[in-house]
């Protein structure tokens, strides 16, 4: 049972950078994610650096259902917006409830009153 999660989180695992290619993760174009079938968490991986607008990625969700993040690498800040285009943050909950069904953009970007807020980072999130 441990070994198919594993395997399910490996098999979720997207690297922003070659296979987003066509979309750079900027705001205007943010990076679709898809979790795996049978899995609940992705893990993504990018790169912050300065004067480039970086790092944006979209899903899908259903009404009812709770976002858990984990960020680990440079100092970041987060954004979360609504399907009917509210904003939460900068500096979004852990555990926020989704209110609808729809899709979702979370955006991160250097904390530019950290040390520390360029570089690479890697980006848990869980759907429940």
């Amino acid at each position: 049972m441990i070994r198919a999660a594993l395997l399910a989180v490996f098999a979720a695992t997207v690297f922003a950078g070659p296979a987003a290619a066509g979309c750079k993760g900027s705001r205007a174009c943010p990076i679709q994610v898809h979790i795996a079938p049978g899995a609940n968490t992705v893990v993504l991986a990018g790169r912050t650096r300065q004067n480039v607008d970086c790092c944006t990625y979209s899903f899908r969700a259903r009404a009812g259902q709770r976002l858990y993040w984990r960020l680990e690498g440079a100092a970041l800040r987060t954004v979360l917006k609504y399907p009917n285009g509210d904003v939460d943050g900068p500096g979004v909950p852990n555990g926020v409830q989704l209110p609808t069904s729809g899709r979702y953009v979370f955006d991160v970007h250097p904390n530019l009153m950290a040390d520390g807020a360029y570089g690479w980072f890697r980006l848990t999130l869980t759907i429940q």
